[in-house]
């Protein structure tokens, strides 16, 4: 028992250190949108030098985990697919509705994951399960205020974009859960990465970005979210998931919102309201909850 909880803290501890990542890479990208970057250019770029940077690590240091069986090709490729698509639709979604109803829609994910675990299991998640969603759910409607914006006339693009990254969402953390079953985590992402590379310069060709990327102030940090935005975090991700199911592995995913919001306050100033930090704290509540939490 000691042990299994000794790997929890371990799964735990690389998610909230993945949602910081996160949260850095949130605000370094908002700071490239508003230098005229496109989403799809900064997906394109993050998948390219993240997955690079990894593969290097694997050819210096690993190369026999670069050896993948014919029977994971397959998952992979799901895989790449969903980390190609997660963070776009979340990148159209805010373009097109308010910043907190894409949130409350995008990390609503964990309650519907905690739902169809029950039906598939024809039994209730566990009571510190259902108050971990609970809390960290209603923590998110807090940090966000979604409570302020009326929900007339919401942009219907904007609506199936933030359901789409629901999906997506959910879908990355179910086939990262399965593809990390087989496959050592480093593994994953880097051949993950490279497949939504691939799919995100089909979409759009070298010879299509535009001309204002190649700006070295651009570059750099393009750069730092394709190392710190990708590489590392979904690494550790990947490398949690092999400790946490999916679900807990989501709901402590929440985390991102406070360090998003934190690093914000810092850096850009933006300030929290009370509410806000009332919503923080609740995040953090319900995660500390899951981590003390005796799994069966």
């Amino acid at each position: 028992m000691r042990a299994a909880a000794r790997q929890r803290f371990i799964g735990y501890l690389m998610v909230a250190t993945a949602t910081l990542l996160f949260g850095l890479n949130g605000n370094i990208s908002r700071l490239l949108f508003d230098n005229g970057i496109s989403p799809i250019t900064l997906v394109e770029f993050r998948m390219l030098i993240g997955g690079f940077c990894l593969l290097a690590v694997l050819l210096i240091w690993g190369r026999g985990a670069l050896k993948l069986p014919s029977r994971s090709w397959g998952w992979i490729i799901a895989f790449g697919l969903s980390l190609a698509l997660v963070t776009y639709t979340y990148f159209v979604a805010i373009s097109r509705l308010p910043l907190a109803i894409a949130l409350v829609i995008q990390f609503s994910a964990t309650a519907w994951m905690a739902l169809g675990e029950a039906i598939w299991r024809r039994k209730l998640p566990s009571r510190a399960v259902l108050l971990a969603v609970f809390l960290t759910f209603f923590g998110v409607i807090l940090l966000t205020g979604v409570w302020h914006l009326s929900l007339n006339g919401l942009d219907a693009l904007g609506l199936l974009f933030a359901i789409l990254a629901l999906v997506t969402y959910i879908a990355y953390l179910l086939i990262g859960r399965r593809v990390g079953r087989t496959l050592p985590a480093l593994t994953s992402t880097t051949y993950g990465a490279l497949v939504a590379c691939v799919f995100w310069f089909i979409v759009q060709p070298p010879w299509s970005i535009p001309a204002m990327t190649w700006q070295p102030q651009h570059l750099w940090l393009i750069l730092l979210v394709g190392i710190l935005g990708m590489a590392i975090p979904f690494s550790l991700m990947l490398a949690a998931l092999r400790r946490l199911d999916a679900t807990r592995a989501g709901i402590a995913g929440m985390l991102e919102l406070v360090s998003a919001s934190v690093i914000g306050y810092f850096w850009l100033g933006q300030h929290l309201t009370l509410w806000q930090i009332v919503g923080c704290t609740l995040v953090l509540v319900g995660v500390i909850i899951l981590q003390y939490e005796q799994q069966g």
